[in-house]
């Protein structure tokens, strides 16, 4: 289940088994990924936040990131929110 703020389910299509995301949330996921190549240049090994298609916070730290976001967008949850990540890490 997906929990927003305040720690309320999001809302929930009728007759789906999944909680109903923002378009706005996967576009900005999409955007994201679209532009990972120019991202790494600039967000290498980072959080970033994107809100309307574009980076509006970036942390070493998701939550960081998700919360810088929302203080300065004023938009709750879902934020896209993804890593940029240089490919050094080991899992």
């Amino acid at each position: 289940m997906l929990i927003i703020e305040g720690g309320e389910p999001m809302s929930r299509a009728v007759g789906s088994a999944s909680p109903r995301i923002p378009k706005r949330f996967w576009q900005d996921e999409k955007w994201a990924f679209d532009h990972y190549p120019a991202l790494l240049k600039r967000y290498e090994d980072r959080w970033v936040a994107v809100v309307n298609r574009r980076v509006v916070a970036a942390s070493k730290s998701s939550v960081k990131a998700e919360e810088q976001a929302k203080a300065k967008t004023g938009r709750q949850s879902p934020i896209a929110v993804v890593f940029v990540e240089s490919g050094r890490h080991v899992y």
